[in-house]
């Protein structure tokens, strides 16, 4: 590998792909590619680092692969917010992010290494993208990569890459643009206009698929996926009256509506939020977009035109390395990493942690060190022979230093103490800061709300009240008691009262509840009929909702 070329190492949730490239004067060549597939229970996602591991290796061995490299996590592993922060200077951004990131992320800020990457700056707000990972992850990652015999030069997120890889293969052209990423165990959206990107990492992947084969044939995730790849893939064909085809088909239709339906929902909190037009094309890319008829469902639910991205199209390819489809949506994240240099708007994020930093950059000064060192010595070797003789009255010095010493390590142990103190009021006080942050979740909520009851008819709302709780893990659990009543027309009209409407109608109330961004389940609701009984025309009930931490009320 020549001084201009970079190792690039992708680890996804199947396979560990790696590619050797070199960008120079606005162009990319791509002279070396391996790739290894992950050996585990896909469906076991403890299991995944283990696999990496044995995978690095095996790549790092057969094609002798050494020295530093950039390493990419899937963004399954990764968390990514969009955040808007008041503008403020450089040299203090970085403190408001991180309070602004503590109020919208379900887990402290001391068990994560986190970056960010800023979109867009108006001079009155910033909008970033906060990512981070768990740092007993990150820390177990750097560990299996050294274990390979490489160094870790730069952790990234690829769920940021694709857009340098957009970006390069379009020179500025790029208009409108919905590039979706289909990997193993997530998908990734990226959205991309004149002003910038959006990004979203959804759970539905080619494992969703694998599991809803196993459950409606009742195999193993393993087996599942092995019959996946070879019906989809063409190896095996079935006749169009065989059981097993029309499963796996129904299948196919189930994952590939599911994925339609969160692509619409991500689009529409897209335009919302970004007040931004829709995407006048989808590109596809990642393995999971292979499965074959997935690009016309997506065409034909979302009304525009939609094509495989080719990162090949702008980058030279060794001839040793067999151009094809499957090779090319491999290569999109490694393409964004190795041009973020060339990209005039290139994003991307390090996550390695800063004590490794720091250790790799005292690693490259060792050398000068020690040489100064050697010459420090040999230069002090007169003094110390002029100076021995003083050797006593320090030892004296000494002593009577340890002498006070004592009570200021004492002191030492007070002050350690309030620190400790001093922590947990500051992490209750920013408890209530979260608290008040959530006044603009309350006024999106009750703006959903208002239009639930507008549809719903003849409801009105007459008590919310907020319980706030912590689990057995110490994380937040929000569940919000919603109290109201329903006219009852019928019994008004002196018509008879239809019991089975009128729950009905509840339950519609509660699935519109369901629907809310805010909501991640609505109960089943309490309705009293007493006060129709006693000839009153208002039906009370109560439901319950379990909020979603993240986004809290």
């Amino acid at each position: 590998m020549s001084q201009s070329s970079q190792l690039i190492i992708k680890c996804g949730a199947s396979s560990v792909t790696a590619a050797v490239l070199s960008a120079s004067a606005g162009n990319l060549s791509i002279e070396q590619f391996y790739t290894e597939k992950l050996n585990y229970d896909y469906s076991d996602e403890d299991a995944w680092l283990g696999a990496v591991e044995v995978a690095l290796k095996q790549l790092v061995q057969v094609n002798k692969l050494s020295g530093a490299a950039s390493f990419i996590l899937p963004g399954s592993q990764v968390l990514t917010r969009p955040i808007r922060v008041p503008y403020v200077e450089p040299a203090k951004r970085a403190q408001t992010i991180a309070f602004e990131a503590q109020q919208n992320i379900p887990f402290k800020l001391h068990e994560v290494v986190w970056d960010n990457q800023e979109v867009s700056d108006d001079g009155v707000e910033i909008e970033v993208l906060f990512v981070a990972c768990k740092s007993a992850l990150i820390n177990d990652f750097c560990q299996v990569a050294a274990a390979s015999g490489l160094t870790v030069d730069r952790i990234d997120s690829g769920s940021l890459l694709d857009y340098n890889a957009l970006q390069f293969v379009e020179q500025g052209n790029e208009v409108d643009t919905l590039l979706i990423n289909v990997g193993a165990r997530s998908t990734n959206l990226l959205f991309i206009n004149d002003n910038g990107f959006f990004t979203r990492n959804i759970q539905i992947g080619g494992n969703s698929l694998t599991q809803s084969i196993a459950d409606s044939l009742g195999k193993g995730f393993s087996a599942a996926e092995e019959i996946k790849h070879r019906f989809f893939g063409g190896e095996q064909k079935f006749s169009d009256e065989d059981s097993v085809a029309r499963l796996l088909i129904s299948s196919e239709e189930a994952f590939s509506r599911r994925l339609n339906q969160e692509i619409t929902r991500s689009i529409v909190n897209y335009r919302r939020q970004q007040k931004a037009p829709a995407p006048k094309r989808i590109l596809l890319t990642g393995a999971g977009a292979l499965l074959k008829g997935l690009s016309d469902k997506l065409a034909n639910a979302q009304k525009v035109p939609v094509e495989f991205f080719d990162p090949l199209s702008a980058a030279t390819l060794s001839p040793a390395i067999e151009s094809s489809q499957e090779l090319s949506v491999q290569l999109s994240e490694l393409v964004g990493g190795a041009c973020s240099g060339v990209v005039p708007k290139a994003a991307g994020v390090n996550l390695l942690p800063a004590e490794i930093k720091e250790d790799q950059a005292f690693a490259k000064k060792k050398p000068f060190l020690l040489a100064a060192a050697v010459c420090f010595s040999l230069s002090a070797i007169p003094v110390f022979l002029g100076l021995s003789s003083g050797v006593t009255n320090v030892k004296q010095e000494i002593l009577s230093v340890e002498g006070k010493i004592e009570p200021l390590v004492k002191k030492k142990e007070a002050i350690e103490a309030n620190i400790r103190v001093a922590e947990k009021l500051g992490e209750r006080i920013t408890g209530v800061e979260g608290l008040a942050q959530s006044k603009s979740n309350w006024i999106e909520f009750f703006a959903d709300l208002q239009v639930m009851l507008f549809n719903a008819e003849d409801v009105w709302i007459d008590a919310l009240k907020v319980n706030r709780s912590l689990t057995d893990s110490s994380e937040a659990a929000y569940e919000l008691e919603v109290s109201g009543q329903m006219l009852v027309r019928e019994t008004a009209n002196g018509d008879r009262m239809d019991k089975e409407t009128l729950v009905r109608r509840i339950r519609s109330l509660q699935s519109s509840f369901e629907d809310s961004r805010f909501v991640l389940e609505a109960k089943s609701p309490k309705i009293s009929w007493s006060t129709l009984n006693d000839g009153l025309n208002v039906l009370p009930f109560e439901i319950n909702l379990t909020i979603d931490p993240a986004k809290p009320l």
